[in-house]
């Protein structure tokens, strides 16, 4: 699947931001790239392929990547200690400069 330069032009429009010629032919560019990265994605987790490669970027094998251990956390109130309560919203203390 690739994505045309008249295709971003129209998303472009029902979201009102406006481009260049040059970057509606970039944002095709990055679109493709994103979507070939999204494939390869689904072919890893259908198990197509134990490599996948970022955009851009190196390979990474599935096969050397460190296990995933859950480890303990801090607890709750060491994490809400240093915010405050604002209008509903928390909201962090400013720190001295």
């Amino acid at each position: 699947m690739t994505v045309t330069k008249t295709e971003i032009e129209k998303l472009s429009k029902l979201a009102r931001l406006y481009f260049s010629e040059e970057e509606l032919e970039k944002f095709a560019g990055e679109f493709d790239e994103i979507i070939a990265f999204a494939d390869t994605i689904n072919q890893s987790v259908e198990g197509g392929t134990s490599e996948i490669r970022s955009v851009g970027t190196e390979l990474v094998n599935f096969e050397n990547l460190r296990e995933d251990i859950v480890m303990p956390s801090l607890p709750n109130e060491k994490i809400v200690s240093n915010v405050e309560d604002k209008d509903g919203f928390f909201s962090l203390k400013r720190s001295k400069k």
